[in-house]
């Protein structure tokens, strides 16, 4: 290009170089060849031996001096058209150079792919290593449960113990009932009134005995006015703190239930700002489509009025190319705007969702401050039962005063023995009697010490019993909660996991769609030179063809002025005429194809900004979805370690409650039997007073004798009668606890009601689940055909550019055929 336009400076060289080139054409041609350049020289001689004649040969030395510059001059040409020969070879290996660096970044491209590829790998074998460890702690949960169940074992061998100790207290409870048969034939009477004590007769000895019991009788009767009346401030006690208990369990259950209300108005919202978002993201993407379709509407209406001016413009060329300029320019500009106006409203839809996502967290918030406020009333729950246990150890206090009083009585009981011996020194075989009944008390003492641990123990199981309960609701509650929460948390899950494969194959499709449409950006650009390189050497060729024009024009007056060679010089016009038509043609051919070209390269570069765009879109809706996946992760590990745990406590604390409520239930008719047992006996006993009684009025007139068996059968009959307060009290106790197992029997058949209940709400939630998650299978199903037919579409749009890639290298080799023409036809 730029030898031509050193070659277009100067007009009479463009003319001198006419002239060489006619002079070369006629000295190459041969000499038998009918040419019109020999014609041209044949005259020319003839014309040049007539000036002889007539100028003396004047004439001649001037056209020798002309034609050797002509030479010269077209050796130059020649020389230039070579250096121009060799630029566009080294075109052509630059060319070839960037064919290659393009191979090389397919390569670079392709090992980026293996790359992803392993790192795919990698996140499987990562899964996999999850499983392991998921498996590992579900052995560890079995090793738990096996230790749980040992535990259990050594329960039972504990309760198998106990009932080795309640079989021990039957077996007393069978001597005590031999005591109350000798006890049947034994009276006693009361002591003169008159005598001393020391001067009492053999005789009035059991009136005397039966005065002293009756002294021990009142002070016994008026002990046990005063364990009545402890008993019913006992009993006001226990209704005081049942109704405090009650108060308390109906606050907390009116506030656990209001905390509920507040749960689902909070899960209500939650899931109404779920929606917005939801529908805010639709909104979005319409608005987005919108301005996509908007921007193709305005573009293909801008493309179509363009391609009606290049058609109603084609005679003017230079006026029609500077307004598509323009136009383009405009469109681009246009076009920018727009796609700042959409990123503008992307960025003030992910405001508003920030401001949704930050609602969210302050709803997460307070549910957190509820949870922590349901922590503090269970704390104030624990605190109302450690009063509950002040209150028992109280009573645990008094129970040791009425042993204490018993205590007392045993005193003056063996005061009364010592009596006995020194009044009584000839009766030392009764004494020896008396010795082994006090022996027998000593043995119903220590029964009593062991019924006092024993009820103890049953008060301590008892506590035990509340405590497992109120675990377990605090456990079944903490359940219930983790497994909705799982249960959203697996469904938003499996939401997201759907979407980001979703969104990597639309990625991966993207990037090839990307890196074909860089290549051809390449492609393009490189065409774009080649192109406005064509247009110059149009325009130099148009240059050249009027300079030509110019020349012919003198070239016929030389003509004129040369009769002779007008008929050759009018052949070679016709001939220039004919090549310069054809050039025309050319150039009118390749201005259409430059045209097409820029239509394709206008559609290119349109689609190459849309997929920029929507990559950028891809990958940041990538990112933000894979943070948000392996927060969600996190979240369900946490979860998941928090669900076996509590499962494993769930589990352990049911057994456990099942175990209590067997063994209770054992107690319960054990306790029933013994209750029946030993009212029989009492009715057996009284029978037997009452025989006995009489026995003795019968005796009272018998011999000394007679008197001795009366004073062992009184003995006989203090003793009893203290086993018999022992059993009333022991009765006592039974049927409180009888009520209060009763009163345990109808709570946990609540709570049984209860716990039905929350499972047929959970199987109710679990077959929601399940509906919805055959919905969004099959929405998965819907995606995957779409992404197929977008896969298929691509299919055929690369096909497309493999095509426009076959034209333009046909395109290309007919240039360079054109060019290496008009390079001979120079030469």
């Amino acid at each position: 290009s730029g030898a031509a336009s050193s070659f277009l400076g100067n007009q009479n060289v463009l003319a001198s170089c006419i002239l060489s080139t006619a002079m070369e054409n006629s000295a190459s041609s041969s000499i038998g060849s009918s040419s019109p350049s020999s014609v041209f020289c044949s005259k020319y001689e003839m014309h040049t031996d007539s000036e002889k004649k007539n100028k003396n040969g004047a004439g001649k030395e001037h056209m020798e001096n002309v034609l050797e510059e002509y030479s010269q001059k077209g050796r130059d040409v020649q020389k230039r058209l070579n250096e121009a020969t060799e630029l566009h070879e080294q075109q052509k290996i630059s060319l070839r150079l960037i064919i290659a660096d393009l191979q090389t970044k397919l390569m670079e491209v392709q090992l980026e792919r293996d790359a992803l590829q392993d790192a795919r790998q990698k996140e499987s074998q990562s899964l996999e290593n999850a499983k392991i460890q998921l498996k590992n702690t579900i052995q560890e949960l079995e090793a738990a449960n096996q230790l749980q169940e040992e535990m259990l074992r050594e329960a039972d061998s504990q309760t198998e113990h106990l009932k080795k100790m309640v079989h021990s207290h039957e077996e007393v409870l069978l001597e005590l009932r031999g005591i109350l048969i000798d006890y049947e034939d034994s009276t006693g009477k009361k002591l003169c009134e008159h005598e001393n004590i020391t001067s009492l007769h053999i005789h009035n000895l059991s009136t005397a005995f039966a005065d002293i019991l009756q002294d021990l009788d009142s002070e016994v009767s008026h002990l046990k006015e005063k364990v009545v009346l402890v008993e019913e401030e006992l009993e006001s006690l226990k209704k005081d703190s049942q109704t405090q208990t009650q108060l308390l369990l109906q606050q907390h259950q009116n506030r656990y239930l209001e905390h509920e209300q507040e749960v689902a108005a909070l899960t209500d919202k939650a899931n109404s700002a779920c929606s917005y978002a939801n529908s805010i993201q639709t909104q979005m993407e319409i608005k987005q489509t919108r301005n996509q379709y908007s921007v193709h509407a305005h573009q293909v209406s801008h493309l179509e009025s363009t391609v009606s001016q290049l058609r109603s413009e084609l005679q003017e060329a230079k006026r029609i190319y500077e307004d598509k300029v323009e136009d383009l320019e405009k469109q681009l500009h246009l076009a920018r705007s727009e796609i700042a106006e959409a990123q503008t409203e992307q960025d003030q839809c992910s405001q508003e969702s920030g401001n949704l996502n930050d609602w969210i967290h302050q709803l997460l918030t307070e549910l957190h401050k509820k949870e922590i406020e349901l922590s503090l009333e269970k704390e104030q729950n624990k605190r109302f039962w450690d009063r509950n246990t002040d209150n028992s150890i109280a009573i645990d206090h008094l129970r040791t005063q009425l042993d204490n009083k018993t205590m007392q009585l045993q005193r003056m009981e063996n005061t009364v023995k010592e009596v006995r011996t020194e009044c009584h020194r000839q009766m030392e075989r009764q004494m020896a009697a008396i010795k082994e009944k006090n022996e027998s008390i000593g043995r119903i003492s220590s029964l009593t010490v062991q019924l006092e641990s024993t009820k103890e123990t049953l008060c301590k199981l008892q506590d035990d019993l509340t405590a497992k309960q109120v675990d377990l609701e605090t456990a079944e509650k903490t359940v219930s909660n983790l497994t909705a929460s799982l249960q959203e948390k697996e469904s938003a899950l499996e939401v997201t996991r759907k979407e980001i494969k979703k969104l990597h194959s639309q990625l991966g499709s993207r990037m090839q769609e990307l890196q074909h449409l860089k290549n051809e950006e390449d492609r393009l650009h490189n065409m774009q030179l080649e192109c406005e390189t064509l247009k110059l050497q149009v325009l130099e060729k148009e240059r050249i063809i009027e300079a030509f024009q110019k020349q012919i024009d003198n070239m016929t007056q030389i003509v004129g002025q040369h009769s002779r060679t007008a008929g050759a010089m009018e052949v070679e016009k016709s001939q220039l005429i004919k090549e310069i038509n054809d050039w025309k043609l050319k150039v009118e051919e390749l201005k259409i194809a430059k045209d097409e070209k820029e239509a394709r390269i206008h559609e290119m570069e349109t689609r190459l900004s849309e997929l920029e765009l929507e990559k950028v879109k891809l990958v940041n809706t990538c990112t933000e979805r894979l943070h948000a996946l392996n927060d969600m992760k996190l979240e369900k590990d946490q979860l998941m370690n928090e669900l076996q745990a509590s499962q494993s406590e769930l589990a352990g604390l049911a057994e456990g409650f099942e175990d209590l409520k067997r063994y209770y239930q054992d107690k319960m008719e054990e306790m029933e039997n013994t209750a029946n047992r030993m009212k029989m006996q009492l009715k057996s006993a009284q029978a037997e007073l009452e025989q006995t009684r009489t026995a003795l009025r019968t005796m009272e007139g018998s011999d000394g004798n007679a008197v001795k068996v009366a004073v062992g059968m009184q003995k006989q009959i203090t003793a009893k009668r203290g086993q018999i307060d022992a059993l009333r009290s022991k009765i006592k106790f039974l049927e409180e606890a009888m009520t209060n197992a009763a009163k345990e029997k109808h709570y946990l058949r609540e709570e049984n009601s209860k716990l039905s209940q929350e499972l047929s709400y959970i199987a109710a939630e679990n077959i929601k689940i399940a509906g919805e998650l055959e919905i969004l299978r099959s929405q998965d199903k819907c995606l995957k055909e779409k992404i197929s037919k977008m896969e298929t579409a691509l299919d055929k749009v690369s096909m497309q550019f493999a095509e426009c890639q076959c034209i333009i290298q046909c395109q290309e080799q007919e240039a360079m055929r054109f060019r290496l023409q008009h390079t001979l036809d120079v030469k």
